[in-house]
């Protein structure tokens, strides 16, 4: 292979990126394969006549509380890395045909690949599985694709990533079609709060996914090195090219040295699509895909059950669910940049019957838990189901409550306007983008809730943040709002660094060391329940381990005393902590 040159501007990106941690990890064909469709969320019962001390904030506060960058402005690139306008296709034309007028990557004839052309053709019942699963999204991520220029080799990575499943979890903490870890989620703009996981969007992944792959073609100069780097992270492709040069080897896929996962990686996508291009060479039947939109993305204007949005348009809530598995609640938390997809054919239904629904559009309302508190007892303080609180909430086989928020049905005698207002529970709600296990209870502490005054008199003092504290947990513990501790300490997002002084006005009757000691108390217990074990499979290094959790190997050594040693044994449990 022609040994590749870099431009001037990439070099100083690869430089850089030889220090960045872990950008994404991708699950395994087989553990896909068994993954099943998302549950469906109950549907909402009448509200009961039961006292609760929520609070509601405006509407205004629902914009600040949730404001990130836009997830649904995909970057367009000036000059397109290549020209390939999409075919016009007839109304009854299959979408496989632009898609293999698309092709452009090179035919690569290694063992890897005749392996994994074995595999997929020996299941062609998996193959129909993933094709029918990918048929609402298809036509979006082609065109998308298309119009960038890329490869359309680029549409099939989510057969190989997630199989389609559009809520698919990773055990390296990856989520969606695209499998975005947290952090590099973030990086590409992707918003994550109590309601919403943009990782999960259909369409702001998408984007995401191919913003980030464009960046890695710039910097790489070659799709499978891209491709590579966008399972295995930049900064691992960047040191082994830096590695394979240092030796005067080619620096290519198959030259570099990478993980057993990345080395499959590719071969698998051209795996895919070697069977894509000629199925009957195969021997497998590829499902047709209509080369026609699935969807469309409206604005609601108002927040809504995902119950109501679905009669509304008339068709169900699985597959509403299915076109937005970002929606992590049985509700629509509406933004200006945030769109419902709905079945194309059910746009004008919908439509029209919003315009003339005249009821209260939510039948859901915040409830903040009493650590202990018996599910039994809220089920039926709201008149719901005991299961179906369960269902709603994703509390699994509890049965009790640790303090956290859950929805649960609006009382009936609740006003109108009140019904209409989500702000109280996104307000403080926002996900911390690098922590998949912290949970819902980021969520307005009510005035019956808060921390009691010891007195009256309250004074400015210093606060320096503990690992596992969060700007919720900090403003809960000292009687304060998010808002208050942002606007004291001139902070412009929701995010905190540890070791990090923070202006607080507390109680004076409190004294700052006691409070110290209670919230590294508080802040221990908090890492504890979020840790983590790795069992030391054969063939695992130290190296793999970090960027599968993405911390460093420094880190992980610091928490293993024989992983310090340099001993590292089959078998062996890891202490994986979650640092904030």
């Amino acid at each position: 292979m022609t040994h590749i040159h870099f431009r001037l501007a990439p070099l100083f990106a690869l430089v850089a990126a030889l220090f960045a941690p872990l950008a994404h990890a991708g699950d395994a064909i087989a553990e896909q394969a068994t993954m099943t469709e998302p549950a469906l969320l109950a549907a909402p019962l009448d509200a009961a006549a039961a006292e609760t001390t929520t609070e509601t904030l405006t509407d205004a506060v629902l914009e600040s509380a949730t404001e990130t960058t836009p997830a649904f402005a995909p970057i367009t690139p000036e000059n397109p890395l290549m020209t390939s306008p999409p075919a016009t296709m007839g109304a009854d034309a299959d979408l496989w045909a632009r898609v293999r007028q698309g092709f452009k990557m090179g035919e690569v004839d290694t063992p890897a690949v005749r392996a994994q052309e074995r595999f997929y053709a020996s299941h062609p019942e998996y193959m129909k599985r993933v094709v029918d699963r990918g048929r609402r999204y298809l036509y979006f991520i082609v065109s998308e694709v298309e119009r960038r220029g890329m490869p359309t080799e680029i549409a099939l990575l989510p057969i190989v990533e997630s199989a389609f499943v559009p809520k698919a979890q990773s055990h390296a903490l990856a989520s969606g079609l695209w499998q975005f870890i947290p952090s590099t989620g973030q990086r590409y703009g992707l918003e994550r709060t109590w309601w919403y996981d943009g990782r999960q969007d259909v369409m702001a992944a998408t984007y995401a996914a191919l913003d980030y792959l464009q960046d890695l073609y710039n910097l790489f100069g070659d799709w499978q090195l891209a491709l590579a780097a966008y399972n295995w992270g930049e900064g691992g492709v960047g040191r082994a090219l830096a590695k394979t040069r240092a030796r005067g080897l080619e620096d290519d896929f198959d030259t570099i040295k990478k993980p057993r996962e990345t080395e499959n990686y590719v071969p698998k996508l051209l795996a895919v699509r070697n069977i894509i291009a000629n199925p009957e060479a195969f021997g497998v039947k590829i499902p047709s895909v209509p080369d026609k939109p699935y969807f469309q993305p409206v604005s609601t204007g108002r927040h809504m059950d995902l119950q109501l949005a679905a009669q509304l348009a008339g068709t169900t809530v699985d597959e509403l669910l299915h076109l937005n598995p970002g929606l992590i609640r049985p509700v629509f938390a509406h933004k200006e940049d945030r769109k419902l997809l709905l079945p194309v054919d059910k746009v004008e239904n919908f439509e029209r019957n919003l315009k003339s629904y005249d009821k209260p559009l939510l039948s859901w309302q915040p409830y903040v838990t009493k650590r202990g508190e018996s599910l039994d007892g809220i089920a039926d303080k709201f008149n719901i189901q005991l299961a179906e609180l369960r269902d709603v909430n994703k509390l699994g086989s509890a049965r009790a409550a640790n303090g956290q928020t859950i929805l649960v049905p609006i009382r009936g005698n609740m006003d109108v306007s009140e019904r209409q207002n989500l702000a109280a529970l996104i307000s403080g709600a926002i996900k911390p983008a690098d922590k998949e296990d912290d949970a819902a209870e980021e969520a307005p502490l009510p005035a019956a809730r808060a921390m009691p005054a010891v007195q009256t008199t309250r004074v400015v003092t210093r606060y320096r943040v503990q690992r596992g504290d969060t700007l919720f947990s900090i403003a809960k513990r000292h009687g304060m709002t998010v808002t208050d501790i942002k606007a004291l300490n001139d902070l412009k997002s929701n995010s905190v660094t540890v070791g990090k002084m923070l202006n607080l006005d507390v109680e004076s009757g409190q004294e700052p060391e006691v409070r110290l000691a209670s919230s590294k108390k508080q802040a221990d217990k908090s890492r504890k329940a979020r840790d983590r074990q790795h069992v030391v499979r054969s063939g695992d290094t130290l190296d793999e381990i970090a960027r599968r959790y993405d911390v460093s190997v420094a880190d992980l050594k610091r928490w293993n005393r024989p992983a310090a040693k340099g001993v590292l044994r089959v078998g062996y449990k890891l202490q994986i902590r979650n640092a904030s």
